[in-house]
């Protein structure tokens, strides 16, 4: 998918935080922060944003099991992230405004090339309604997927999930672990099962971004 931006920018008004409906992300943006159009170039249709600036997360991906909390709380920042889809349930008229073109946007269009090699798939972002958003970022590289609720990371150390007050998968280097909606916990550290799992979620993410959140629902399904 060969991406662009558009010279038409945001800019965030005022410092604020927001809190999914999910009750399991929370999100802090900073005054000042822009944000550009991204657009699918063969297309010409904008399917996101860029944000240059600070933006912090954090997720509580903990559970409370029969055998005690399972999960971890993950709190991040990052900065120069993609954000998927265009209509953003966190930008709200109150809280961005449009501002004149920036005099060099270079650097952003280098930004993006370093995206082109991630989203490969022509069809990977589709323009349906989606079921939440998706924020990529580089350096490091991760993926939040972030829906009514449930709540996903894809990174290079770990892949974790929570899905409601009780559901949990949690994969890391040599271990696979779950949490059922009954507390109850399952965990393997077979190399075969944990690659199996790994080659699973890799070819999720071989899919439209419409359909990932149902896929993820399908492993959810399993636990």
């Amino acid at each position: 998918m060969r991406l662009n931006i558009k010279n038409r920018p945001l800019k965030i008004t005022h410092s604020f935080e927001y809190t999914f409906n999910n009750k399991q992300v929370k999100i802090s943006l900073s005054k000042n922060t822009i944000l550009l159009p991204v657009f699918d170039e063969k297309k010409n249709r904008q399917i996101g944003f860029l944000l240059e600036g600070p933006i912090g997360i954090i997720a509580d991906l903990l559970v409370h099991s029969h055998e005690g909390a399972v999960g971890e709380i993950v709190e991040e920042t990052y900065s120069n992230v993609l954000l998927f889809p265009v209509k953003l349930p966190f930008l709200s008229p109150d809280h961005v405004k449009e501002i004149q073109p920036l005099e060099d946007i270079s650097p952003h269009e280098e930004i993006i090339k370093k995206y082109r090699v991630q989203l490969v798939h022509e069809e990977y972002i589709s323009y349906e309604e989606r079921e939440g958003i998706m924020i990529q970022t580089y350096k490091p590289s991760s993926l939040w997927f972030i829906s009514q609720d449930s709540t996903f990371l894809i990174d290079t150390e770990e892949i974790i999930g929570r899905r409601g007050e009780k559901k949990l998968f949690w994969l890391v280097k040599d271990s696979f672990t779950t949490v059922s909606n009954k507390g109850l916990v399952k965990s393997t550290k077979d190399l075969f099962s944990v690659s199996k799992v790994q080659k699973t979620v890799h070819r999720i993410l071989d899919t439209p971004l419409a359909s990932i959140f149902s896929r993820f629902s399908e492993i959810f399904a399993s636990i």
